[in-house]
């Protein structure tokens, strides 16, 4: 059975779109650095910490905000198998093709490559942003192995508004 924990005592950052945050799973740009503009093509990255003295990390779904659900793409891993949780929209493109909304990512590590206490990993996806300034929040499920824990995998759910030990991650678009 699967079990979720919530964690205290995370510190809370007040600029999750800075590079780097310590204590969560944090979305930021990779490229280009700087602000998130409006509908512009741009790169951004997951890192996912490590903060388990014993237990090393082997799954992290992040939840994809509607607004940029049909306009994401994502990196291809050689250490982690990615599945993407999508739905059809029910329209098509210029070539007759269904039009798919990727709702969730989901990266499991193979054998041998779990994000082991003391490091991070980081996962990169493309999107094209809003036409518009508005706030994407990229809640994200990370699960800890049950090496050392009797057999339960450990949930942490960074979902959580800012205020919260364990905030989702969120990212302001604003115009050019």
């Amino acid at each position: 059975m699967k079990k979720l924990i919530s964690l205290t005592g995370v510190a809370l950052v007040a600029a999750v779109a800075a590079p780097f945050a310590i204590g969560h799973a944090t979305v930021s740009l990779l490229q280009p650095q700087g602000k998130a503009l409006t509908a512009a093509r741009t790169t951004y990255i997951l890192r996912v910490p490590n903060e388990r003295a014993a237990q090393s990390t082997f799954s992290v779904t992040m939840n994809v905000p509607e607004a940029v659900q049909r306009a994401i793409s994502v990196k291809q891993m050689a250490d982690w198998t990615i599945k993407l949780q999508r739905r059809d929209t029910g329209e098509k493109n210029a070539e007759g093709d269904a039009i798919f909304a990727v709702e969730k990512v989901t990266w499991r590590a193979k054998k041998g490559n779990m994000i082991k206490p003391g490091f991070y990993g980081e996962f990169q996806f493309r999107l094209q942003n809003p036409a518009t300034p508005q706030k994407l929040c990229f809640p994200t499920d990370q699960w800890y192995n049950a090496k050392l824990k009797g057999g339960t995998n450990e949930l942490v759910s960074w979902s959580g508004d800012a205020a919260s030990a364990t905030p989702a991650s969120c990212v302001d678009v604003v115009a050019n």
